[in-house]
């Protein structure tokens, strides 16, 4: 299959997944949102050739012009270099080149938009004196070496060849993390057993494969919308199944949470000293190393915040008015638009967060992209984040990446020209430049200004539908990344009431590792041609694939109730055979419970279904072709 039209359909199934899982619910983003654009496909091994003109082959980009992507094929290393043909032209833009030499070049006879205002100076200054100037570059110029990415976006080495539910979802959760769950779980199970008078199955230890079975539980009841509800409710055979109830008793299932830990307790008070995320952090970065292993993120990267809701006891928790959850644990995440596949995240700590001698936004979009920097990438984020110094850091080597976000309209970079008049019309746009950044104010309102910092765009280039930049279009198709994962994690959640915050991260960092295994599965059938079922059947199937051995060594319980057996067997599909009838007639003789007690008839007969004693006027006679 083509890799175009492959990425589309990918595209298109997880966009109809996240639909369908939204339907009913209110639409919390008051943002604008678009489609994302194809890109068009090229080959190149030269790290250091550059495309020619952008009039040489179809505008393939959301601002029609900037951005080529290159693929290199992972199977073949000497591919051969193909190049398209350059115009004699075209002219490359040197970093040292100066804003007088870019003017001097700039013909003067480019005919003007209405919708677009042209500064009467030749520069304009911010209130830091930061310096700017009113004419764009040339737009018969090379493809900047800035905008050519060599990668393939998608699931890499094993996570190719996976397909089944639980083996994607053990890429991430991997069968070590949970060992070392279960390690702590059953040291705080010895502390707190102590204080039950006596030692039942309640409160024995663990093991991995009945951890395997609660992760199944909370799945199933992310599935289906049930997870806060009371466990008694859960355990109401009419009222949500017999899942539960064949899976464990509701006691155990609250002592196994209740006790579930993630580091060792003993060591914990020393080691937050250092790291206020110390109980939970050894998991958080086991899971967050699994997901860039086994994942290639697409050209577009989102950098946003999430807020997990959580208000209990927490000294990094947050207030953010304009989220659903308003109080919770902030992580800042990094996200692939076009799979929305999850590919770094940081707790922000509070006072427990060192920046390292700078601003704390730039700290966190260094550290969240370590793992891009050099590949050409763009990122898109918003004014929380965004600045020109950043701009200007990551243009550098060793980050090699470009940025586009909004801008505070405070950032003292901004010229006062740019900013709101009353006498300036409603849809407007001006532009300035400096280098390679390129600054648009958009009055969408009599009173709204919006500024967007842009590294991959250098023309004024205004959408004929809309009237709105290019650059505007671009972020609103490139930002909601972030934002969609918290809609997915809202919609599926495995969240319970908990008064623990490092509980309350593990869940969601089960909530994240659903989104990222299903990417993956879409992907690889997709690419096989197969038809992927949606994201509630595979969440479905996955509890169901994590309980199975759990479910078969229950069953193998000698003192287990028969009413649970007969459960068991139903959800593993098995028959339900009887067990072997008692005989009707024995030595010892009983009273029949259902007769008065006046009447007091002992009888030696027994019901081959419940083993109770049976009189003579209450008993059947059946034959052993009816018994079956």
């Amino acid at each position: 299959m083509d890799l175009r039209k492959q990425d589309e359909k990918i595209r298109q199934w997880l966009e109809q997944d996240i639909e369908e899982d939204s339907k009913g619910e209110s639409d919390n983003s008051s943002s604008e949102t678009e489609d994302i654009v194809e890109m068009e496909v090229h080959k190149n091994t030269s790290s250091e050739s550059e495309v020619s003109s952008e009039s040489d082959y179809e505008p393939v980009c959301p601002s029609k012009r900037q951005r080529t992507q290159i693929i290199e094929s992972e199977e073949s290393d000497n591919s051969e270099s193909i190049r398209p043909s350059r115009r004699q032209t075209s002219r490359v833009i040197d970093s040292d080149e100066t804003d007088e030499d870019v003017m001097s070049s700039t013909p003067q006879n480019i005919p003007r938009n209405p919708n677009v205002i042209q500064p009467s100076s030749r520069f304009l200054y911010g209130k830091n004196k930061h310096k700017w100037s009113s004419a764009a570059k040339p737009s018969s110029v090379r493809t900047s070496r800035r905008n050519i990415i060599h990668f393939i976006p998608g699931p890499k080495e094993r996570a190719r060849e996976v397909s089944e539910p639980i083996d994607i979802f053990s890429l991430f959760i991997s069968e070590d993390m949970l060992q070392q769950v279960v390690t702590f779980t059953n040291a705080e199970m010895l502390i707190r057993k102590n204080k039950y008078k006596t030692e039942t199955f309640t409160v024995s230890p663990t093991n991995l494969e009945e951890i395997r079975a609660l992760l199944g539980l909370l799945f199933n009841a992310a599935a289906m919308k049930s997870n806060h509800l009371p466990t008694r409710m859960l355990f109401n055979t009419h009222r949500s199944g017999t899942i539960f109830k064949a899976c464990m008793s509701a006691e155990r299932l609250n002592f196994l949470i209740k006790c579930l830990r993630f580091d060792d307790k003993l060591t914990r008070n020393v080691r937050q000293r250092d790291d206020r995320f110390a109980p939970i952090r050894d998991l958080w970065q086991a899971l967050i190393s699994n997901f860039q292993k086994w994942y290639t993120p697409g050209s577009y990267i989102t950098v946003d915040e999430q807020l997990v809701g959580f208000r209990g006891r927490c000294s990094f928790r947050m207030y953010i008015p304009n989220k659903p959850n308003k109080y919770g644990i902030k992580l800042v995440m990094a996200a692939d638009v076009n799979s929305k596949y999850i590919v770094n995240a940081i707790p922000y700590l509070g006072k427990g967060t060192d920046p390292q001698n700078q601003p704390l936004a730039t700290f966190f979009i260094k550290e969240i992209t370590s793992t891009l920097h050099g590949t050409n990438r763009n990122i898109t984020m918003d004014n929380w984040f965004t600045s020109v110094p950043l701009a200007n850091e990551l243009l550098m080597a060793p980050y090699n990446l470009t940025l586009v976000g909004t801008l505070r309209s405070n950032k003292r970079e901004i010229p006062e020209k740019l900013k709101n008049s009353k006498s300036r019309a409603i849809g407007t746009s001006m532009f300035c430049y400096d280098g390679d950044k390129t600054l648009v104010s958009y009055k969408a309102k009599s009173n709204k200004v919006v500024f967007i910092l842009s590294t991959i765009h250098d023309q004024p280039d205004i959408n004929q539908e809309t009237g709105k930049p290019e650059m505007i279009h671009f972020y609103n198709s490139t930002k909601g990344a972030v934002d969609t994962v918290d809609q997915m994690c809202s919609s599926i959640s495995t969240n319970r009431k908990t008064q623990r915050w490092p509980l309350c991260v593990f869940y969601n960092m089960l909530n994240l590792s659903i989104i990222n295994a299903y990417v993956v599965y879409v992907y690889n059938n997709v690419r096989n041609n197969k038809k992927p079922m949606s994201r509630r059947d595979f969440v479905i199937k996955l509890g169901d694939q994590l309980m199975e051995p759990w479910l078969r060594q229950r069953l193998q319980t000698v003192t287990l109730r028969r009413d649970i057996k007969v459960m068991i067997q139903d959800i593993l599909g098995e028959s339900s055979d009887l067990e072997a009838p008692v005989p009707s007639v024995s030595n010892v003789r009983k009273i029949y419970y259902l007769c008065p007690s006046k009447a007091r008839r002992m009888t030696k007969h027994r019901c081959i279904k419940c083993k109770q004693a049976i009189c003579g006027p209450h008993n059947i006679d059946i034959c052993s072709r009816c018994i079956e």
